[in-house]
């Protein structure tokens, strides 16, 4: 019933602006009145146009601002599985959702993200510290701003997600895949990235990489500044020389890091 009343209020919107570009204009008017009644005639039919132009757009905008008091209707909660945010994620629901007691905020649309312009699920500034997502599909989740301090994403798939600004403080990455993720003034500080996949990932000076773990993790086409390359394939800040062999892509962790471009 809603549905129907709202297709009739978007019918007679468009009728109400439509038929007004085919009402005769007062310089029209003007144009086509008789010589000997020019002036009355055309002051008659200006009053009249104006009165019509202002009760059509009156109109107009009524059932525009009818449409948006119309209800949310259950085809709309269908497609947001009945928690009224399109593009939730079940995996968020249930892991996130539970370690913040429900204050989880979900948001469209995303900053420094690489698909400009495109849907995410949004952990905009959410508190995650000690979440467990391991060994879920969280592809192109933007997790930005978000404090993911002791988080555990063993085995996940992060492939195109972001953490731009946020806090990965000791969080497990070890064997998961974090290809072209978006690691701009991100805090890893004892991260574990042990077995990790970490292709064409974005990483600017501004990340800390401190004591962080790399065993056998695959950095191919992942460019770090020259003073972050010699600190994982030399050792220094906490972080042991590169070491150890990919188990999934079979590349050698200094060779992804093009150690030997390394001067000592």
């Amino acid at each position: 019933m809603m549905a129907k009343t709202g297709v009739a209020l978007v019918a007679g919107a468009a009728m109400l602006a439509s038929s007004s570009a085919f009402a005769p204009s007062p310089l029209l008017a003007l144009r086509h009145a008789p010589a000997r009644s020019t002036a009355p005639l055309s002051a008659t039919m200006m009053k009249e146009s104006t009165a019509l132009d202002g009760f059509k757009k009156m109109a107009t905008a009524a059932c525009l601002s009818a449409l948006l008091l119309l209800p949310v209707t259950a085809d709309a909660k269908l497609k947001t599985g009945g928690s009224g945010v399109v593009g939730e994620t079940p995996a968020i629901d249930t892991a996130a959702k539970a370690q913040v007691g429900g204050n989880f905020k979900v948001m469209q649309g995303a900053a420094s993200t690489q698909d400009s312009g495109s849907r995410r699920t949004i952990t905009r500034g959410a508190v995650l510290d000690g979440s467990d997502f391991s060994n879920k599909q969280l592809a192109g989740i933007s997790f930005q701003q978000s404090l993911c301090r002791d988080c555990n994403f063993e085995n996940s798939n992060l492939k195109g997600a972001s953490f731009f600004d946020g806090d990965l403080t000791q969080a497990n990455m070890e064997g998961s895949d974090v290809s072209q993720v978006n690691f701009e003034s991100t805090c890893l500080q004892r991260a574990n990235f042990k077995n990790a996949i970490m292709n064409e990932a974005f990483i600017l000076g501004s990340t800390k990489l401190d004591d962080m773990i790399i065993d056998g993790a695959d950095f191919t086409d992942t460019f770090f500044r020259k003073d972050q390359q010699r600190i994982l394939c030399m050792g220094g800040k906490g972080v042991k020389p590169a070491s150890g062999t990919n188990p999934t892509t079979g590349v050698k962790t200094r060779d992804s890091l093009m150690c030997d471009q390394v001067k000592n």
